[in-house]
């Protein structure tokens, strides 16, 4: 954070920017108070003397631009009013690492911020580790899937035990018939009666099919 020694302002950078290879990158200094800047010249730059865009006398200089960053540059001439001076580089590059620096000469303001430029591989790498950190730890993802097949097992495992007690009731033939409501029961005992009556009465032959006697 720089200051004037003319105006009592300040610098603020924004925050460390981090850009994926081949994306855009927007850096950002804004002065405290605000100050228009529209009417002055603002130098965007690397090691004070490599210009990365040039704003002067209400409008861009490319010419006194790097060609590295010909065309590539972007300048918010609507946040000047407002005292920020915002820009954007598009189609980064690993060679655009580095600390850039917002130099305001007639008021002696300097302001610097830094851009770190990453592989779309180390992005990926980066997502992948971030979601390793909020999945649930393998042991418990391991007693989850355990649980299911678990669950999944027992299923099977009582529906063939039912089957086969009701084969064995089958074979076994011990299956109770259901009398319609109000039909007699018939016991053991009066079965045997029943029989005995039917012998009441009827004639007995003998071998030679002749009627001996009557049992009464």
């Amino acid at each position: 954070m720089f200051f004037s020694a003319a105006l009592p302002l300040a610098c603020l950078p924004s925050q460390p920017v981090e850009a994926v290879e081949g994306g855009s990158a927007t850096l950002q200094c804004r002065l405290d108070p605000p100050i228009n800047l529209s009417s002055r010249t603002v130098e965007w730059n690397r090691g004070h003397t490599l210009y990365v865009h040039v704003y002067r006398s209400r409008r861009d200089d490319p010419d006194s631009q790097m060609l590295q960053y010909r065309d590539r540059t972007t300048l918010n001439h609507g946040d000047l009013t407002r005292g920020v001076s915002t820009l954007t580089i598009s189609n980064v590059s690993l060679s655009d690492n580095g600390s850039y620096e917002v130099y305001l000469p007639q008021l002696e303001v300097r302001c610097s911020t830094h851009l770190t430029v990453v592989t779309k591989e180390q992005e990926n790498q980066t997502k992948r580790n971030d979601s390793s950190t909020t999945s649930p730890p393998a042991g418990e993802r391991n007693d989850a899937s355990n649980r299911e097949a678990g669950r999944a097992a027992i299923i099977p495992t009582v529906l063939l035990i039912l089957i086969l007690v009701v084969l064995l009731v089958l074979k076994s033939g011990k299956i109770p018939i259901c009398k319609k409501e109000g039909e007699p029961k018939t016991s053991e005992g009066d079965q045997q009666s029943a029989a005995e009556e039917g012998l009441v009465g009827s004639e007995v032959t003998d071998s030679n099919n002749q009627p001996s006697h009557t049992v009464y």
